[in-house]
């Protein structure tokens, strides 16, 4: 029977799982979840946190779209592509939800409006076009590498967060919208394992994904303080700051 210090790509995406997890132990996020847990989340809080998610998840077709550019089916065989495929739609599947349910509680009357709505911005001098532009980046590496980068990094770090909503939120319909998109994250990092340990087979890849992962992995971070702040109605954060810690008023 092989090790996993045989097979290259296994031992790389246990080591990426295990920083990301470590990460995501504890992430900005969890001010948010104290602040809904202790009754201070008003309607107007819930309405920044999903439209700031909302945002994010249509901006991931700019994404996809320049990656999708980049799979070469004569060097990985159809699955690849296919899961590809999966991961672009539930991520289309997720922006919808996210967008229903501001649209359900009357938030914006309609999705032309969402669009215009000052919450739902999207800004190319911020966290959030930072961790953007830090993923378009990777249409300049094969989808390995991108994958790694990923669904090893910042997916795990999403994952983490969104068990702690589906399982802890108060409210009842976003408990629900977070817990029915845990099956397609945690498939996500699934698939990142699958293909690191089949396609990640020469060192010089290992070395970009570990560079790569760390990357994103930050800039995901950043993502989330901003998005603590703006849902929280904090200062922007001054220079040093990193973490939002969950105790804040």
């Amino acid at each position: 029977m092989n090790s996993i210090s045989d097979k290259p790509g296994a031992a790389l995406a246990e080591q990426l799982l295990k920083q990301s997890e470590a990460d995501a132990a504890a992430t900005p996020m969890d001010a948010v979840l104290a602040a809904a847990r202790a009754g201070r989340f008003t309607d107007d809080r819930s309405f920044r946190l999903l439209a700031r998610l909302w945002t994010l998840k249509r901006i991931m077709y700019y994404v996809y779209g320049g990656w999708a550019q980049g799979i070469n089916l004569n060097e990985y065989p159809p699955a690849v592509a296919y899961l590809f495929g999966k991961q672009t739609h539930d991520e289309s599947t997720q922006e919808m939800q996210l967008c229903d349910e501001i649209l359900r509680r009357g938030w914006a009357p309609t999705q032309k409006k969402l669009f215009a709505h000052p919450y739902a911005q999207f800004g190319t001098a911020t966290r959030t076009g930072s961790y953007i532009f830090c993923l378009r980046a990777l249409a300049n590496y094969p989808q390995n590498i991108r994958i790694a980068a990923h669904n090893l990094g910042p997916k795990v770090i999403e994952l983490a967060w969104t068990e702690k909503f589906a399982a802890l939120l108060p409210d009842e319909a976003m408990h629900a919208l977070f817990h029915s998109q845990l099956a397609e994250t945690r498939s996500h990092v699934l698939m990142g394992r699958f293909q690191v340990e089949k396609f990640v087979t020469k060192e010089v890849d290992a070395e970009l994904a570990r560079r790569l992962c760390a990357e994103t992995r930050r800039d995901y971070l950043f993502f989330l303080e901003e998005t603590a702040r703006f849902v929280l109605g904090l200062e922007e954060e001054k220079a040093g700051e990193v973490t939002v810690q969950a105790d804040i008023d």
